[in-house]
């Protein structure tokens, strides 16, 4: 099985009309969404969001997991993930490049009639089904920590293990395709620390809210939910770095009625829940993993 992603690249054109972008490849003479092989230790993700920028030159801000397609190339299985991917209207002009030479940014009608492959256009009608505009809420299990067992001082003084410091640098590549407006955190030393590389390196300032540790959920769990309720208001991109005794719970608490029976697989460590929202109302939970 061969592994690859892609995007769907979208943008509003000055009469806010929404624009899909195509590529196209001299080596297959097609119209396609910009997309290529995953590389050894790469996520899908990962790959996806470099596969835009080396055809494109783009710097994409990632939204929603579009879904999957599946088709024989050469003899051989091949699964696409695909996302859709928000790109300003005053981006860097196109350079053509040893893959594509040209970029087209049309209508999505007009998209799905030039795109060669029947995998593209599947993936144009699913973006074209929904909301296109959505702001991104990330919930962060911290990475991994020392056992309790193993510290002796105050629990919420416990600090990340030596995987747990190597996952808070990967945070920095895997988060990477996604917009990032404001960074919250529990007040406990193993979140500040999972959070510290990520918001130096996109320079956020991170505020730390009590409600989220582990004790004070223990305590009161609503104080969990109301504040992250009050930030499913904001349109804005937002990152909560909490405990995995508080997210589903919270979780839970901000999900809609049809989002509630979505299974909620227990975060690894440094794993988190993307939650995409329009005004408020959540649409679409995809699982991110720094796994794979």
């Amino acid at each position: 099985m061969i592994r690859a992603a892609g995007a769907l690249l979208w943008r509003e054109s000055s009469d806010l009309a929404i624009e899909v972008a195509l590529v196209h490849r001299p080596r297959y003479e097609d119209w396609s969404l910009p997309k290529g092989k995953v590389e050894m230790g790469e996520t899908a993700l990962q790959c996806a969001y470099r596969e835009v920028m080396e055809e494109t030159g783009i710097r994409a801000s990632f939204t929603r997991h579009l879904g999957t397609v599946e088709y024989e190339e050469s003899g051989e299985q091949k699964r696409v993930k695909y996302w859709a991917a928000h790109c300003a209207l005053n981006q860097i002009e196109f350079i053509p490049n040893e893959e594509v030479d040209q970029i087209k940014w049309l209508t999505a009608s007009d998209a799905h009639q030039l795109a060669t492959h029947d995998s593209d256009k599947s993936i144009i009608e699913t973006f074209m089904r929904q909301e296109q505009h959505t702001d991104t809420l990330i919930i962060l299990r911290h990475a991994k920590s020392l056992e309790r067992g193993d510290w002796d001082e105050d629990d919420s003084l416990r600090t990340l293990n030596e995987t747990g410091f190597d996952q808070a640098q990967q945070l920095i590549k895997h988060l990477q395709p996604f917009a990032i407006d404001e960074l919250y955190t529990s007040d406990y030393t193993r979140c500040v620390q999972t959070v510290t590389p990520l918001a130096h390196t996109r320079g956020l300032s991170i505020t730390t809210v009590p409600s989220l540790n582990e004790e004070s959920f223990e305590v009161d769990p609503e104080k969990a939910i109301t504040f992250a309720n009050a930030l499913k208001q904001d349109e804005k991109n937002i990152l909560i770095c909490s405990h995995n005794p508080v997210i589903p719970s919270m979780l839970r608490g901000i999900l809609n009625t049809k989002l509630k029976t979505k299974e909620l697989i227990k975060l690894e460590p440094g794993d988190a829940w993307i939650v995409h929202r329009v005004r408020g109302e959540i649409v679409g939970l995809d699982y991110l993993s720094i796994a794979n």
